[in-house]
């Protein structure tokens, strides 16, 4: 099966954590939200040239202990089933942290997703809609339709 892990990568004085939390998606797996970066101890990443520490052992003794007891953080997701729902709780601290769309056109692409995706939501084991929902289908789907000629594929020019 597939693993994910979450230890610190050492070499003589440089400590750089491999956190495979942060890209699970590209592998299949659901996305978490990840956790927080370990500290790497920032002085382990400076080089001014000078001689300085050379007993690594003694210095790192705290990632290395990490790396041989295996106290590395597995990172178990289920495989990821379709797109990402635009409720999602990692999408809702996405924007917090990063850009969501590169592109206009993603951006479309993702708002056209994310608009259908509600809509069947909302409407999914329903009998009965009321005006509000009736409503806020109506603005949805002529923002779904903006999306569309946005982007030139306007099917019914």
């Amino acid at each position: 099966g597939q693993w994910c892990t979450r230890v610190p990568l050492i070499c003589f004085g440089t400590v750089e954590w491999h956190l495979s939390d942060r890209c699970l998606r590209q592998f299949g797996r659901e996305q978490c939200i990840p956790l927080e970066v370990p500290d790497s101890q920032r002085a382990f990443h400076g080089r001014d040239g000078r001689q300085g520490t050379r007993d690594w052992p003694t210095k790192l003794a705290k990632f290395i202990m990490i790396w041989e007891n295996g106290q590395s953080q597995d990172i178990v997701t289920p495989t990821q089933v379709g797109r990402m729902g635009y409720h999602d709780p990692y999408l809702d601290r996405y924007p917090q942290t990063s850009v969501r769309y590169m592109t206009p056109l993603g951006a479309a692409d993702g708002a056209l997703a994310d608009g259908i995706e509600r809509i069947k939501d909302m409407t999914t084991g329903r009998i009965e809609l009321g005006n509000e929902d009736v409503s806020f289908i109506r603005r949805m789907a002529n923002s779904l339709l903006a999306c569309i000629r946005a982007q030139g594929r306007d099917h019914r020019r």
